[in-house]
């Protein structure tokens, strides 16, 4: 009975039930994280939960809410994310993230290319390597730019190997982030706890106190008039990452220049964690591991070998380097899968210094990911 009325209730009043079951699990996520024991598992429920709803059919799979969130909820919880990040401070408390980031990409190409003789990804195997490497690297935006370069964007492959990747790269995720969990397994990643790791400091949202109407609507006032100049400069620019390249350059901005301003701003960080935890719920929803597993399990096999490859030499390399764990996890991430994922971790973990090398690290992928995969494509091709 309770399954039918909520089936019902999304039917009458699609978006506003649909807005209404994410902002719910965002809250109960949030919630988790405040309980003993079970606070790491928080992030997790906000990706898993929506995928079990979707996968009984009690939310859709797409709905013009989803565009919103990433349209607009993403873009507008990054500012609030890094208004108190100042660029003097960047380099001396987590600036290595860019190394590890580096060695990220560098790892995702290795992996990408011993994956090619383990998975067949067909005749054209070559080109879909370099299409999802691309992906892998920066974003989707990348992997599309790649796939017209090599008159691959209309394939019916390209459906599949979308399904394939969110398969394998949702649970990479999940496996990131029960890392700092795992006592044991974390000791030995990070011989030397980050000094912002949750299990050694209060945690960001700790940080921040004296919340009030004014300065939440300044936060998101400011947040959206940045997102705003963002987006111009990207029209004009005629490139789409630089939106977030904008946005991430004067949110630091305003935080480096005017640093007593921004730390009079409350509760900004707050509401960007529910914005960017919306986001990982409706990545949850577009999740269909059963399509995923029919159609698309040699791009499963294939992502899976590239990013074991990835995560194993990140790690050994990252050590010699002295590199540490967080710096590692969150440089992944960034690659991997994206900026907001990759700041979204670093908030949940209490990673707060990492929240903007996380973003322009990511962005960094964007900027480089689109050449890596057309060479990759045009040389494994033998083109």
């Amino acid at each position: 009975m309770g399954v039918s009325a909520l089936a019902a209730w999304i039917e009458v009043s699609p978006v506003l039930a649909i807005l209404a079951a994410i902002l719910a699990v965002v809250a109960a996520g949030l919630w988790m994280e405040t309980r003993r024991g079970i606070g790491p598992f928080g992030v997790l429920f906000v990706i898993l939960f929506p995928s079990v709803l979707s996968g009984f059919g009690l939310l859709p799979r797409f709905s013009p809410v989803y565009s919103w969130v990433v349209e607009f909820f993403v873009p507008l919880s990054l500012p609030m994310l890094l208004f108190q990040a100042d660029l003097r401070r960047i380099w001396k408390e987590s600036g290595r993230v860019l190394l590890a980031f580096l060695l990220a990409a560098t790892t995702t190409v290795i992996g990408a290319a011993l994956a090619i003789y383990v998975a067949d990804l067909g005749p054209e195997e070559g080109v879909w390597s370099g299409i999802l490497t691309a992906g892998f690297i920066g974003g989707s935006a990348n992997s599309a730019s790649v796939a017209v370069a090599m008159g691959k964007a209309s394939d019916p492959m390209m459906g599949v190997a979308v399904a394939g990747v969110f398969a394998i790269a949702v649970p990479y995720l999940a496996f990131l982030l029960c890392l700092p969990a795992l006592p044991r397994v974390w000791a030995w990643l990070s011989p030397h706890q980050y000094r912002d790791d949750p299990q050694s400091g209060e945690s960001a949202a700790e940080t921040q106190t004296g919340m009030t109407a004014l300065s939440l609507s300044s936060s998101l006032a400011l947040s959206a008039m940045i997102c705003v100049i963002g987006a111009q400069l990207a029209d004009l620019a005629q490139y789409p990452p630089m939106k977030f390249l904008a946005i991430t350059g004067l949110s630091v901005l305003v935080g480096t220049l005017f640093p007593s301003t921004s730390s009079r701003l409350r509760g900004h960080y707050e509401l960007g964690q529910i914005l960017i935890y919306s986001f990982f719920a409706v990545v949850g929803i577009q999740i269909n591991f059963v399509v995923a597993w029919q159609q698309g399990s040699q791009v499963m096999l294939f992502t899976f070998v590239l990013l074991s490859v990835h995560f194993l030499l990140l790690v050994w390399i990252g050590r010699r380097l002295k590199l540490n764990a967080a710096e590692m996890l969150v440089a992944s991430n960034a690659c991997i899968l994206s900026p907001p994922t990759a700041a979204a971790m670093a908030v949940s973990r209490g990673w707060k210094s990492l929240v903007t090398p996380a973003i322009l690290c990511g962005v960094l992928g964007y900027a480089l990911s689109t050449a890596v995969g057309i060479a990759m494509a045009e040389l494994l091709s033998g083109s």
